[in-house]
Formats: structure tokens, C-alpha cells, sequence
């Protein structure tokens, strides 16, 4: 029998020998975390969406799937790691049989796995992740500091196919945690994507290359951690055999500069007549006159069209088209029950563009307003928000050219931007009032959808906000949400307008869409649109000097690309990207070129308000009633429905305007003025252009000499003209 004493001096001893046990295993795994320097974000959730457990398909969708939920491609490492480790009792890591683990056993197919089999249970994957659930499933090091960067090297030869070798390593820029880390080579841990019927193929993995066998621009997506990147490549298109004639302005140095990396020589200059028409819809939303057109052919060719585009940025007719523009990009629409809104709304809209206000100014005005909405018109665009999500959408969508919309169930899966970016800004916001009465009363909440909790005020990508109640806080954070968005050290507006500015000239942004900023979304020129944007800055914001540049260059005096079987990328800008003109510019096109107006009302660009009765602009397909017009208008009228087009044909639409006594067309037929004049004059109202010796042969040729068939001949020839692409386009 042993004696009492030493009974309990046993039991202390065992109990120490289990403490101290205990400390040297702890000891132990974190020793063997130290030296394999295990990092759960650096090395295991890179592996987990490399191998798409955490997709939206997957465990990364909204609601999870078997009750396991990850981030969207790992946006929230520190959730996906209590996820993995500590819920549901950690069933799904065990310590002592690191294989037998649910994170292995599963997505490696030896046990049943919805999903599939992800990869091989004795693949370098599944040993990875044992050998981190046997060094204790460490947190180990943290990104948060670190950024990544990728590199494409391109391997010879220099033609197509073209192959590129990726690599993507570490970077820091911050405080040098976890040592060693930065530099370190990481591709095999990246998820690289591309679009595999977009002319790309991986033909090696180690080292990772791709292969290009369609020649233009590609771009690569790389995904590690929660951060995503974007590299573009470049494969030539076959050797042209037209001589490539450089640009004259420096926004052509910049075009030049990629259509010689890609062997792409651009389409022929157009020739002056066209050149102004082009421009004259571009800048002031009509076709040249006759009168303007004998004008211009005056001049001395050689300084005639700075000349022009100086006249039609100081005109009137300049600050009303941009108005129409301004009022369409931020989407102007009625304020319901509410006319006197709707018509302050025009009225500020109007007076800041044709005063030429600073449209930085303008945009802060439109964000910052508060008053009544029946005389303070730019009170009223917070109005075209339902609620502070959707004015959170529109401000980011018009001022920021992102769509934050993606971040309210989750983290962007191609940008920067996170549910709490998306929630907070909607939480500055939400101190709002949306009646007539616009004002900030504070007190207003909207819900994280990520914490369930009320959402805290917050910048998109940068600080949480005072989160205290009351008018003074959210006038405060409202007012450092502007000047966010307007900070001068990071111009965001600055590039939106700027790229939107261009699009508007062009027919495609330098970021297309116009309204889809993001990294994984890069420019096709990135310094040229930083220049553009400078241009606007140091004129206070000025489209006026911008637009100017871009009519000047040879880029945008380029001829349409030739025929259906080109092929060359449009983000190149080898050839103009002419569309059809909108509705309203369309409208007034015709009643321009054949006289007199199709109803007696102003010039249809000038109604903002899209509610207003037409039937005629209706048939061109401007935007619905119901709903805010989106930022540009490409809809051809080969996209009509059959009864709209059958009433080009047939309609009064149209034919109206050509059967008026009033019109150009019937006051010279009445004027017995001869059939050539007739011909040359209505060309160059109808299309600014000459007609030829051949088609004035042609034509002349067919006119009968009965004067109700020649009347008739005349009305059919002229429906042709109008009915042209040269007519319907800009």
C-alpha cells in the first residue's frame, strides 16, 4: 500500500509531467511552424482557390455549400481560417492523422465530395496541406502588408505563335514582417486564368508559359490571396505591307506606339468634308449646314480645322449638346409627381455647362446639394437613388467608373473593393433625405450583409468613418467622402472623365467599358490616359480642351475599319469606331437635312426629360421611361424591332419629312432648279459630301422628265440617302 502522501505527491507529479508534456508539444508544433515557415495565407489559401474550393460555384458562394463557408476567393483570410480550424469543434483538421483530415480527405476524393475531386491525394497539394495540419495548422505569416506583382517574358521567336513565360513574386511595402517572404517566387501558388477561346493556351508549367496564336491584345488574370492582377500581351498581327505614316499630335505618339508593337497599320486619313461632319456631331450634336459647309471649304486647308473646332466649342450649341451628355452620363431622369424638380434639375444642368463651370465642380455640387429639390437643382440627384445602396452604385458608377454593386453580397471578385467598402459607403449615405426636402438628419442605418451588424462609415478602400449619430458627423463624412473622391494626389474623377471624354469622340473608352475601372480591366494606353486626364486637371476640368485635342489628332480623323473581315483589336484604335447616332441627334439629323422641324418643339437634345411624348423617339429606341438612360446609346437600327423598321420604310417618320412642301428638297423642285443642283446640294446637306462625275452621270441619267415622276424619283433618292450608313452614323 502506498502511503497517502506519496499518493498525492504522485498525482502532482503525473499532473506536472502532463503540463509540462503538453508545453513541449506546443513547443514542438510551433518549431516546426518556425521552420517551414507555414503560413495559412501565403501557402494554403493560395492552394484552396488555385484548385476552386473557394469559387462562387464552390464553397465560396454566398451561402456556402454543407454548411462550410470560404470567402470569395479568399477576400477574408481570417474568417476562411476559423472556417478551417476552430468551427464545428475543428471536425474538419486532425492533428494526429494530418491525411485522414476532412480538408484532405474530401477535395482528394477519398471520401464523397460534391465538388469532386480537386486533386490527388498524394499529389504535392494534399501533402502540402498535411504537412501544415502536423505543424499545428499554423496562422504563420500575414499578407496584409505584401503585395504581389507578375511579369511576362517573351520567348522567341517574335512572331505568331507567340509564347510568354509568367512569374509572379512577392513585394513589400511596409514593415518587413515575416522575413524573408518578399521576393519569394510564388507562381506556382497563383491561380492564373484565362479566357480559352480568346486565343490563349498554357503549354508548360514549369516554367509556366503561354501561348498566344491569335494575334492582338490579351490579357491574364492572376489571383493570389485576396488581391488580384492583370498583365497585358501583345501578339503581333502578319506583316502589313502599307507604310505606317506617323500621327502629328502626341496623342498619335501614344496610339502609334502600340500599333507598331502589334504590326497594325491604321486605316487611311477621312477627308476634310467628313472630318467635319464627324466632328460637328461629336461637338455640338448636328450636321454642318450648307452655308457652314461652303464656309469651311473656303478656308485654307492648312489651319482651317483648329479654326473650326475653336468656333464650335464657343458656341452655344456646344454647351447645350453637352448638357444633353451631361444629363444622359449621370442619368437624368424625371422626378416622379415632381415637375418643378425635374425642370430645376434641367435648369442647373444648363447654366453650369453653358457658363463652362469646372465639371469638378459640378460633380461635387451634385454629391453635396442639399435643399429644396424644386429650386435647388442639384439637390435632385441624390433623388435618382431609391436608397443609399443605389446611390452608392450611381456615385461610384458616374464619379469612380466602378461597379461597387458587385461588393454587396461579397468582395469583388475582379476588383479592390469589399462588402465592408460597399456597405460603409452606403452607410455615409444613408443620413440622407430623398424627398423635396433634401437634407442631412444623420441618424440613418443600412446592414452589412457581412456581419449582420450596421454597416460603420467607411471610404471604399481606405478608413472607417466617425460612427456617432447626428447631422454634424454624417455632413462630415459626406463631405470626406468628396474629397476622396476628388483628391487631387489620387485623380480618380479625373481618369473617369477623361476616358469618358474620349469614348464620346472615339465610339470605345480607353477603358471600355466606360464604366468598368478596375485593375482587372486595365487601359489599352494607360500613359495616354494619364495625360488626358492631367489636361483636364490643370484646366480646371475643362472637356472643352480635351475634347479639342483628341478632334486635332490624325487618330480620330482615321477612316472606319475596311470591310467585316477586319479583325484588328478595336482597342488599338486603328480605325474610327463610328455608331449610329443617338435617338435625339438622329431626330434632329433629319429634320436638319431636309428643313424645317418634325414637330414644333426646340431641338430634341435639348429635352433631358425622357418621359416626354414621342412617338418618333420612341421608333430610334432612346432610353426607357422607366429607368435612368445608361451612360452611352450604341443601338443600330439594324438592332430594331421589324414593326420599327418597316416604319422607316413606310412611317410618316421619314417620309414625311421628305414629302414637305416646306422642305430644301420640294421648294427647289418648285423652283424648277436644274437636277444636277438639286443632286449636289442635297448630297452635301444629306451625307457633306460631293457626289462624283460617275454617280452625278448615274443618276442624272435616271431622272424622268415628267414632272410628278421626277418629284417621285427625287423623294425615292433622297429616302436612299437618309437611309444610308453614312446618314445614320456619326
Amino acid at each position: 500500500m502506498i502511503p497517502r502522501n506519496l499518493e498525492f505527491d504522485l498525482q502532482k507529479a503525473w499532473r506536472l509531467f502532463l503540463f509540462v508534456t503538453g508545453l513541449a508539444l506546443v513547443h514542438s508544433l510551433e518549431t516546426v511552424a518556425q521552420e517551414s515557415h507555414g503560413s495559412f495565407e501565403l501557402e494554403i489559401l493560395p492552394l484552396l482557390t488555385k484548385h476552386g474550393c473557394n469559387s462562387g460555384a464552390c464553397h465560396g458562394a454566398v451561402a456556402g455549400r454543407g454548411h462550410f463557408f470560404l470567402s470569395l476567393w479568399g477576400s477574408d483570410p481570417k474568417a476562411d481560417y476559423e472556417q478551417i480550424v476552430h468551427a464545428f469543434g475543428s471536425r474538419r483538421i486532425r492533428y494526429q492523422v494530418p491525411e485522414e483530415s476532412l480538408l484532405i480527405a474530401k477535395p482528394s476524393g477519398r471520401l464523397a465530395h460534391e465538388g469532386g475531386e480537386r486533386f490527388d491525394p498524394e499529389s504535392p497539394v494534399a501533402k502540402t496541406l498535411a504537412r501544415w495540419i502536423q505543424a499545428g495548422a499554423p496562422y504563420g505569416d500575414s499578407k496584409s502588408i505584401l503585395q504581389f506583382e507578375v511579369t511576362a517574358k517573351k520567348i522567341e521567336p517574335m512572331q505568331i505563335p507567340t509564347v510568354f513565360q509568367l512569374d509572379a513574386n512577392l513585394v513589400t511595402d511596409g514593415p518587413a514582417i515575416g522575413q524573408g517572404i518578399a521576393g519569394q517566387d510564388i507562381t506556382d501558388r497563383v491561380t492564373w486564368e484565362i479566357d480559352p477561346n480568346g486565343g490563349l493556351e498554357w503549354i508548360e508549367h514549369n516554367p509556366l508559359k503561354v501561348r498566344l496564336v491569335r494575334p492582338g491584345r490579351h490579357l491574364v488574370l492572376a489571383r493570389f490571396a485576396d488581391q488580384v492582377r492583370s498583365l497585358v500581351l501583345i501578339a503581333p498581327y502578319p506583316v502589313s505591307s502599307v507604310r505606317k505614316i506617323p500621327g502629328a499630335s502626341w496623342i498619335d505618339g501614344h496610339i502609334d506606339e502600340l500599333l507598331d508593337q502589334a504590326n497594325v497599320s491604321p486605316t487611311p486619313l477621312v477627308d476634310d468634308l467628313t472630318w467635319l461632319r464627324r466632328t460637328s456631331f461629336h461637338l455640338i450634336g448636328r450636321l454642318p449646314t450648307l452655308e457652314e459647309i461652303e464656309f469651311f471649304e473656303q478656308l485654307d486647308p492648312s489651319g482651317r480645322k483648329p479654326m473650326i473646332v475653336d468656333q464650335m466649342v464657343g458656341s452655344p450649341e456646344f454647351g447645350v449638346f453637352w448638357t444633353y451628355k451631361l444629363a444622359r452620363w449621370i442619368g437624368f431622369r424625371p422626378i416622379a409627381n415632381e415637375p418643378q424638380a425635374t425642370v430645376a434639375f434641367h435648369k442647373y444642368l444648363k447654366a453650369r455647362v453653358s457658363t463652362k463651370h469646372s465639371w469638378k465642380q459640378i460633380a461635387k455640387e451634385l454629391i453635396l446639394s442639399t435643399g429644396d429639390s424644386h429650386e435647388v437643382g442639384a439637390a435632385n440627384f441624390s433623388r435618382l437613388a431609391a436608397d443609399p445602396r443605389a446611390h452608392a452604385e450611381l456615385i461610384s458608377k458616374v464619379f469612380l467608373g466602378s461597379r461597387l454593386g458587385c461588393a454587396n453580397c461579397h468582395n469583388h471578385p475582379l476588383d479592390r473593393w469589399t462588402q465592408d467598402d460597399y456597405h460603409g459607403m452606403a452607410a455615409i449615405l444613408s443620413g440622407l433625405t430623398r424627398t423635396r426636402q433634401v437634407s442631412i438628419v444623420g441618424g440613418g442605418q443600412v446592414t452589412n450583409l457581412r456581419t449582420k451588424e450596421p454597416a460603420i462609415p467607411k471610404l471604399p478602400g481606405g478608413a472607417f468613418l466617425n460612427v456617432q449619430l447626428g447631422e454634424q458627423v454624417a455632413q462630415g463624412n459626406l463631405e470626406q467622402l468628396t474629397e476622396w473622391i476628388f483628391d487631387h494626389k489620387d485623380p480618380k474623377f479625373a481618369k473617369v472623365l477623361a476616358n469618358w471624354l474620349w469614348a464620346s469622340m472615339m465610339g470605345r473608352g480607353i477603358v471600355q467599358p466606360v464604366d468598368d475601372i478596375r485593375v482587372t480591366n486595365p487601359p489599352s494606353h494607360p500613359q495616354l490616359l494619364e495625360r488626358l486626364a492631367t489636361m483636364l486637371i490643370d484646366s480646371d476640368y475643362q472637356p472643352a480642351v480635351v475634347l479639342k485635342a483628341i478632334a486635332l489628332s490624325d487618330t480620330y480623323a482615321r477612316g472606319e475599319a475596311q470591310g467585316d473581315g477586319d479583325l484588328t483589336d478595336p482597342s488599338f484604335f486603328a480605325a474610327h469606331d463610328s455608331k449610329v447616332l443617338a435617338p435625339e441627334v438622329l431626330y434632329d439629323a433629319i429634320g436638319d437635312s431636309l428643313g424645317g422641324k418634325l414637330d414644333d418643339q426646340t431641338r430634341a437634345i435639348e429635352w433631358l426629360d425622357p418621359t416626354i411624348a414621342s412617338d418618333a423617339l420612341d421608333l430610334l429606341g432612346r432610353c426607357g421611361k422607366a429607368t435612368a438612360c445608361e451612360l452611352s446609346n450604341n443601338q443600330s437600327l439594324q438592332s430594331l424591332s421589324l414593326p420599327q423598321q418597316l416604319h422607316w420604310i413606310n412611317g410618316s417618320l421619314v417620309n414625311r419629312a421628305i414629302e414637305s412642301r416646306l422642305g430644301f428638297l420640294h421648294q427647289e423642285l418648285d423652283q424648277d432648279v436644274e437636277n444636277e443642283d438639286i443632286l449636289v446640294r442635297m448630297s452635301l446637306r444629306l451625307l457633306t459630301k460631293h457626289p462624283n462625275q460617275e454617280e452625278l452621270r448615274r443618276w442624272t441619267e435616271q431622272i424622268p422628265e415628267d414632272a410628278q415622276e421626277r418629284k417621285a424619283w427625287f423623294e425615292d433618292w433622297t429616302w436612299s440617302l437618309i437611309s444610308s450608313h453614312r446618314f445614320l452614323t456619326n
